[in-house]
């Protein structure tokens, strides 16, 4: 825990955030963050919307290093609104104070957050994340390369949840249960 009471002292700290995804797409994301993770000095890393404790090879990739999950999330909007809160919360003078009043001045401590995920799904990514983070952090992205099993199919898949990415976000969650029927999570 002293690496994180360090962590939250610092002024400009940065937030490494991996999105979930299928074990092996979140495998190849996870791998680039470590990688990512072990050239910064004391960086977040930050995993949202995938349940680590129930993978045994994510957590052994993890040993040893500090790391913060959520795994409410349902989608790359609730990614990027779950990990905007985790971030202002941790920055919070009082931890606890869960008012939305104000956030602004709770995220200064992070100056830049990366966010780690696969060429294809990046479009979508970049959306919401811009959108959600809207210039409270200097934001970057960083893409892992598309294996060429399942393309075709993973192409389809991200394009329909791009194009549904413009869908107001009440419209989000019905959307994605269409979408998985017919195109399930690859």
């Amino acid at each position: 825990m002293q690496h994180l009471e360090k962590l939250l002292k610092e002024e400009n700290g940065t937030a490494i955030i991996v999105l979930g995804g299928s074990n092996e797409r979140f495998r190849k994301r996870l791998e680039k963050a470590i990688e990512l993770y072990e050239k910064k000095d004391n960086p977040l890393l930050l995993i949202a919307g995938q349940d680590i404790p129930s993978d045994k090879n994510a957590m052994e990739m993890l040993k040893d290093k500090e790391f913060l999950y959520e795994n409410k999330s349902v989608n790359t909007y609730d990614n990027a609104v779950n990990s905007f809160e985790m971030l202002r919360i941790m920055k919070a003078q009082d931890p606890f104070n869960f008012s939305n009043e104000g956030h602004e001045n709770y995220c200064r401590n992070f100056s830049k957050v990366i966010v780690v995920t696969d060429t294809l799904h990046m479009p979508r990514a970049k959306r919401y994340f811009s959108k959600v983070f809207n210039e409270t952090y200097n934001i970057s992205f960083v893409n892992v390369a598309e294996e060429k099993k399942d393309l075709f199919n993973k192409l389809i898949y991200e394009g329909i949840g791009y194009l549904l990415s413009f869908l107001p976000k009440e419209y989000l969650n019905f959307a994605k249960s269409v979408k998985q029927k017919y195109f399930p999570r690859l």
